[in-house]
């Protein structure tokens, strides 16, 4: 395992824990969780936070040393990363959304944790899979908060001759991408993220993730959800689709398009109170 997926954050004002928790058979989840030292802190709603794409926890940290203090914060990192412990073969069937959002389900479940009186917080495909998990069911909660959801994945052209490789060519193309992503984005905090994300990634799942994900379209049949959701858009943000936001926002009956001036902005500590504006603004 990359050592990436070994880190527990410690921060001043809060207490850490890391938890390894069974979600689907034979599929084991790492779960950070943070309690804040403070008494009335710790008994403010719990934020279940579900990451990007293999996205190791160091991208977050920033925004997760203050906002620690503030409430109790549980990350869960779903079964394409290297923490995720999966007995036996893989195959593509094995990174199916709705295997993805189950792993999320159950691991709240598991945890003894009622969904329903949490707010969510995703980023890419979290947030894509916390949509997914919603529409179809699975998935409750107070309200939800989404930065850059993927509505489809198109695959660029790196990712066309990634995805029929075999796995040894993975690496060195893998440094590829690296290459393109430091010419291509523009956002610095960016750039270091993935280069942190795609060099720890686990590759085997990577492109067996790459081969799922590129049939991907999202239903946006959301007709029947009335969660309040935010969404988060970030103009500067050259990755992702950036009128993927307003699509979706045209979708969901009940959403909030909330523009930021970056994709880093998201997981600085400044966005903290434009998180919990949206939030505080929910009548429970």
């Amino acid at each position: 395992m990359h050592p990436d997926w070994q880190v527990v954050p410690q921060f001043e004002g809060a207490s850490s824990e890391e938890i390894h928790v069974p979600a689907a058979d034979g599929v084991t989840v790492r779960v950070l969780r943070w309690t804040p030292l403070d008494a009335v802190a710790a008994q403010s709603r719990t934020l279940v936070m579900i990451p990007g794409w293999n996205s190791v926890i160091e991208g977050w940290l920033p925004i997760l040393s203050e906002w620690v203090k503030q409430r109790p914060i549980i990350s869960i990192e779903t079964r394409e990363k290297d923490s995720c412990v999966i007995d036996g073969e893989i195959d593509k069937s094995t990174f199916s959304m709705p295997n993805l959002y189950g792993d999320i389900c159950l691991a709240l479940r598991n945890l003894g944790i009622d969904s329903t009186k949490c707010d969510a917080f995703g980023s890419s495909l979290g947030a894509t899979l916390l949509l997914e998990g919603l529409r179809d069911g699975a998935l409750e909660f107070r309200s939800l908060t989404v930065l850059s959801p993927n509505l489809a994945f198109p695959a660029p052209l790196w990712a066309k001759i990634m995805m029929p490789s075999p796995v040894f060519v993975y690496a060195p193309l893998v440094r590829f991408v690296i290459w393109y992503l430091d010419k291509r984005l523009e956002e610095e905090g960016q750039r270091i993220r993935y280069r942190r994300t795609l060099l720890a990634a686990h590759i085997p799942r990577l492109r067996l993730c790459t081969l799922v994900f590129s049939k991907f379209k999202m239903d946006l049949d959301f007709t029947e959800i009335m969660l309040p959701i935010g969404i988060l858009r970030a103009s500067s943000d050259t990755l992702h689709d950036h009128g993927d936001a307003g699509v979706l926002d045209a979708a969901l009956p009940n959403s909030t398009l909330i523009e930021i001036e970056s994709n880093q902005f998201a997981h600085e500590p400044e966005a903290i109170p434009l998180l919990e504006a949206f939030q505080s603004s929910i009548h429970s």
